[in-house]
């Protein structure tokens, strides 16, 4: 497989981006509309007994933004590194326990893949009580050719896909909002990481390579989004915490002029 030394790089490059590029893709990781709104007014404080005056009402979502894991220790429950998809002009010496290989479609046509189960990480019983948070450092090498003889469009777009998979989420009466199905005992996720598209000229050739990394905010899952996203109880949602859980990374990604390419990442989960 091929190979070209890395150059760290420390934020994300979006370059050029193309009028009418496809939005990025929803994240676990960023607050939604309603859990915004829940957070923009803060409650009036609580009229306490003058005998309780000294004690501390405890801090509510509008005071400190995630309530269930305020005060709490950090526990780190694992980390992972996915294997490596690579697109390669011929995968026929591709070695599938070290790489997934991708052979392009004919230019200008785009490609797209999925990967599952690059990784995993298996977390028992009450690993983490409200939160499952991350450290992801997703490493990209592309290179892209234009043979054509017309200007065309250079893209590669790579998105960590993340499944949990729960005993919890088993009940049939549970509908993901994303699909609009049972979840069938499996959430899953996408993490965006990196997306370039630019126009090459003929015979132009371009080459980047990133490393970068993003860190949680709202986190991969909480109680609150099981509660107020996902349609969970209360109970549900702490049950959730409570029971052991598979957790299999992925990637997803689109590409075009792209003559060669590595895409994979690390991640480290931690919780509370």
């Amino acid at each position: 497989m091929k190979w070209i030394a890395l150059v760290a790089a420390s934020a994300i490059s979006v370059s050029s981006i193309a009028a009418g590029a496809a939005p990025a893709e929803k994240s676990p990781d960023v607050l939604s509309g309603a859990q915004l709104r829940k957070s923009a007014v803060r409650a009036p404080a609580p009229l306490l007994p003058a005998l309780n005056a000294t004690a501390a009402a405890a801090p509510t979502v509008e005071d400190v933004g995630d309530a269930d894991s305020f005060g709490r220790n950090v526990t780190y429950l694992g980390l992972a590194q996915t294997l490596t998809v690579s697109v390669l002009d011929d995968c026929s010496a591709s070695d599938p326990t070290v790489e997934r290989c991708i052979v392009a479609n004919p230019a200008p046509s785009s490609t797209s893949f999925v990967e599952d189960g690059l990784a995993t990480i298996n977390l028992p019983t009450k690993a983490t009580k409200s939160l499952i948070c991350f450290a992801l450092t997703p490493i990209i090498q592309v290179q892209w050719e234009n043979l054509l003889a017309t200007p065309a469009q250079a893209r590669f777009s790579g998105s960590a896909l993340v499944t949990i998979d729960n005993e919890v989420l088993d009940d049939p009466t549970l509908i993901d909002p994303n699909t609009g199905l049972p979840f069938g005992g499996v959430l899953e996720l996408g993490l965006s990481t990196f997306t370039d598209i630019h126009t090459l000229q003929p015979g132009e050739t371009d080459f980047k390579t990133m490393q970068m990394s993003r860190s949680c905010i709202a986190g991969i899952v909480s109680k609150r989004a099981l509660v107020d996203i996902y349609g969970l109880t209360e109970t549900q949602a702490t049950q959730f915490f409570k029971k052991p859980m598979t957790i299999t990374f992925g990637a997803r990604g689109t590409f075009a002029l792209t003559s060669f390419a590595n895409y994979f990442y690390g991640i480290r989960l931690y919780g509370d």
